[in-house]
């Protein structure tokens, strides 16, 4: 299928946490040579209260980004990433999600660690290992690591709950990401990106908290990501892990759904079973939709480090519509999310 072209080789190279480190030095480096305000501990003749480099000898002060990190500790020294404030470092950092030193800005796989080194055989600034069309030239992807809560290009679906419901969270890790907090029994919190995509692909990691209890509305709980989802009539396909709680054994699945609001409306495609607990694993999803005629080609795949569990099915009318992020009856912490728009 179109949509699934690379999709299981995609997934099975795996996606790790955010780690990083302060602008210009080693993390919890905070030493100030004994010099108070004129210390410069890199000997390099500039003070470190002006150094743009204060742990890396840089006498010149190059910075041909203009973002305030000299490009001698510059982790993308040709395109701007200036040090941010973020969750659990004591001074502003440049963002490297995979942690692999090449920042985000820059990185052709940010959320793969070591793919910064590999080919790119179609030339789109997409390495092959996170290129779901290693053949054609995509338009740049969008990534987005979690570090800030949801602004206002993340919308909340119709019924979907409250922006205030997701939160940045640290893990146990130290990774960061959006942790869906509220646990409310049978009701969907679902977050959508402005923008709409016709045939996509979007990749992403989750971990499931708190599960609710099956209640009288439905025993089914779960994780996705969406996409394809129209405001209109609140339509969406959805890729993800289903727990069915009325059963004995909790049965868990990696299921494609396509749904209205919270029913499943279209061709429901489901594995038997999930390999792993469902709570506290970390989840690595690759969903995609890609127009065939007048109709759409859907795969979702997962893994939880192993091999990939692939599904395919089919749904009546055209891909387009926005992607986002979707819970029902659980708490779950979402690592990233990297989304390219597929050629036809």
């Amino acid at each position: 299928m179109r949509a699934a072209l690379c999709l299981a080789a995609w997934l099975a190279l795996g996606a790790c946490g955010f780690t990083a480190r302060p602008a210009g030095g080693a993390a919890g480096d905070d030493d100030d040579g004994g010099g108070g305000a004129l210390a410069d501990r890199d000997h390099d003749g500039v003070a470190d209260a002006t150094d743009n480099c204060p742990d890396l000898g840089n006498a010149d002060q190059a910075d041909r980004d203009g973002d305030g990190v000299g490009d001698a500790c510059d982790n993308c020294p040709a395109i701007a990433n200036p040090a941010k404030v973020t969750l659990g470092f004591a001074a502003p950092i440049q963002r490297d999600h995979d942690g692999d030193g090449m920042g985000d800005e820059c990185d052709p796989c940010p959320h793969l660690a070591g793919a910064a080194t590999d080919p790119d055989g179609d030339g789109d600034g997409i390495a092959d290992a996170c290129d779901p069309q290693r053949d054609k030239k995509n338009a740049r992807p969008y990534f987005n690591g979690f570090y800030d809560p949801p602004d206002a290009a993340w919308a909340v679906a119709a019924g979907g709950g409250a922006r205030s419901d997701w939160a940045v969270v640290q893990a146990a890790d130290h990774a960061l990401g959006w942790q869906q907090t509220v646990v409310d029994g049978s009701h969907r919190h679902q977050l959508v990106l402005a923008g709409a995509h016709a045939d996509v692909a979007i990749d992403a990691v989750l971990t499931v908290g708190q599960i609710a209890p099956a209640d009288t509305t439905s025993p089914l709980r779960g994780a996705e990501v969406a996409y394809g989802f129209t405001a209109a009539n609140t339509t969406y396909f959805s890729c993800g892990i289903t727990r069915d709680t009325s059963r004995a054994s909790n049965n868990t699945v990696l299921a494609l759904n396509e749904l209205q609001t919270d029913t499943i409306v279209g061709n429901v495609q489901r594995t038997d079973t999930w390999p792993t607990a469902l709570d506290n694993s970390r989840i690595h999803l690759a969903g995609a939709s890609a127009a065939h005629g007048a109709n759409t080609d859907l795969s979702c795949t997962g893994s939880t480090g192993g091999a990939p569990i692939q599904l395919s099915s089919g749904a009546g009318g055209p891909p387009d519509g926005q992607i986002g992020l979707h819970t029902y009856g659980v708490s779950a912490w979402f690592d990233y999310v990297f989304v390219v728009d597929l050629v036809r």
